[in-house]
């Protein structure tokens, strides 16, 4: 399942996907996420399992972002 990461609150990362919030232990994690990347969540029994950054869906929304607000000040 893919997601984005929201915030880190202490040693939780937030991640919303499909519209729901997950609170994962950043020790699953590789720990060079930072907020607004996506990734991909493996669930097992509605546990997120495993987080992997998806760099090139990341990498594809900064640059949308990026030209959302560059045309906004043109």
């Amino acid at each position: 399942m893919k997601g984005i990461v929201d915030r880190f609150e202490g040693n939780i990362i937030v991640i919303e996907a499909n519209e729901k919030m997950y609170n994962v232990d950043i020790n699953i994690t590789d720990g060079t996420l930072k907020e607004g990347d996506v990734v991909e969540l493996i669930m097992q029994d509605d546990k997120v399992i495993s987080v992997k950054k998806n760099e090139e869906e990341t990498q594809s929304r900064e640059e949308y972002i990026n030209n959302l607000v560059k045309d906004m000040w043109e």
